[in-house]
């Protein structure tokens, strides 16, 4: 039973306790004084004893930081020291706020108030009380000290026979040491005691409510799913009017074809026009083809239905394989020089077809971009012993910056006229990017006007 007693004074949780009472002091005390300073003038001046000085506003900014001080505080201690899960101070709110707006947030917000009334009951209580516990300490502590040494000595000098010395005089200090050993256990214990309640009055109002907690929460993410299904809705409008528009040339083109056929049905033609005829609406079905094919990609990829063939690859394999198709097509017709550096065998987990369209995606739009006599790059490189980089670079005029941003969105151009001439829809990089975030890569693009772009698909290796 006495060891049960005695063990508050050897366990670290007891003293950690005591230290968390008399954190109030310093805290309370600078608290108080500035609070004190403050409200003196105002005494003064509500009781007509004086003006009020020019400088109290900035005293009650002063008094304001200070509790918020005691606040912050407050909740670090108890998070670190005890582990203490705190809710926010505040729901989440927009970063870029106007100041009348922060302003009325921090009014209509009640863990506001809360604090305040907290910070004023902790002086009210939490201050004498952390009072109490250091002259409970200070009595325990010296005069256990003080009254055991004392006892002592009166047995030595009873037992040596010294004279003058009262008999009784060891058992009274005996009798004081261990009451005063009794106000420190009892202090140790009332420190203990106190802790877990104050704990509990810091998580009620240091913090928002669970309910409304909750409440931000589900707020937040319906939100959220409104602000998806409004980004959804505007993309399928998009995706209509961009469907819609892309259709309209290349249909518009087989018609007019089509119908000079039929109308020239009795009119002999030459062979050559025939073929001219049937070459121009050979073109444009393959353009329908590859815009319903790309479609049916962004669709798959939608729906998290892309099918993928996952393996170990050789990405060096992969590029040599695009620069092989490419490069005599980019030199017969555009005299561009395509060139393809590597590491050696480099192999990364993807899916190998879906990696073969990626590049050939990236490289065709640089080819593209790139004016006659260009070069493009092609380029295999291990970051560290889990990534690997495959990127294409050109020497075309770049990217504006104001567009960097935005080339990877469907149906995007940052060159109408020239896309339209070389038949692209828009949608190369889209699907890349797609492609590429389904294998679990990524894909970047570094680039400023007139200095080039360089496209960076990142994956794990393998």
């Amino acid at each position: 039973m006495v060891r049960r007693v005695l063990a508050v004074t050897t366990e670290r949780r007891t003293y950690l306790c005591v230290a968390y009472v008399l954190l109030r002091l310093p805290l309370f005390f600078g608290f108080l004084a500035v609070g004190g300073f403050l409200f003196r003038p105002i005494g003064k001046f509500l009781f007509r004893a004086g003006p009020l000085p020019v400088w109290t506003p900035l005293l009650i900014v002063a008094t304001a930081v200070a509790a918020w001080g005691v606040v912050v505080i407050e909740r670090a201690v108890a998070s670190r020291w005890y582990g203490l899960q705190l809710a926010p101070l505040a729901p989440e709110r927009p970063l870029h706020r106007s100041l009348a707006r922060q302003g009325a947030d921090l009014i209509t917000n009640p863990v506001t108030w809360k604090s305040l009334a907290y910070t004023f009951v902790e002086a009210l209580v939490g201050f004498p009380f952390a009072l109490l516990v250091l002259v409970g300490l200070a009595l325990g502590v010296l005069g256990t000290v003080t009254l055991a040494g004392t006892s002592v000595l009166g047995v030595l000098f009873a037992l040596l026979g010294a004279p003058a010395v009262d008999p009784f005089l060891s058992l009274r200090t005996l009798a004081g040491a261990i009451l005063c050993f009794g106000i420190l256990l009892i202090t140790l214990y009332v420190a203990r005691w106190a802790t877990p309640l104050q704990l509990r009055f810091v998580r009620t109002m240091l913090g928002i409510s669970q309910t409304e907690l909750a409440l931000k929460a589900a707020q937040a993410e319906a939100a959220a799913e409104h602000a998806r299904a409004e980004v959804a809705d505007r993309s399928r409008r998009d995706l209509v009017l961009n469907v819609s528009h892309e259709l309209r040339n290349p249909l518009a083109t087989i018609r007019a074809h089509v119908e000079t056929l039929r109308d020239n049905e009795n009119v002999e033609q030459s062979e050559a026009e025939r073929q001219r005829y049937l070459e121009v609406l050979n073109r444009e079905t393959d353009r329908l083809s590859g815009l319903v094919d790309e479609l049916l990609t962004l669709a798959s990829a939608d729906t998290g239905r892309l099918e993928l063939d996952m393996a170990m690859v050789d990405a060096s394999a992969v590029a040599t394989e695009v620069h092989d198709a490419m490069a005599p097509l980019a030199l017969r017709e555009r005299r561009i020089r395509i060139i393809c550096r590597k590491e050696g065998a480099v192999s990364v987990r993807a899916d190998r077809r879906r990696l073969v369209q990626v590049l050939m995606n990236l490289v065709r739009n640089a080819i593209t971009h790139t004016p006659e006599g260009g070069l493009v790059a092609i380029e295999v490189t291990t970051v560290d012993s889990g990534i690997v980089e495959v990127a294409v670079s050109d020497t075309g005029p770049g990217i504006e910056t104001n567009e960097v941003d935005k080339i990877f969105e469907r149906f995007y151009r940052s060159d109408e006229s020239r896309s339209r001439a070389t038949g692209g829809f828009g949608l190369g990089l889209a699907i890349s990017r797609e492609m590429v975030t389904a294998m679990g890569g990524s894909i970047r693009v570094g680039s400023s006007s007139g200095q080039g772009s360089r496209f960076v698909v990142t994956l794990a290796r393998a």
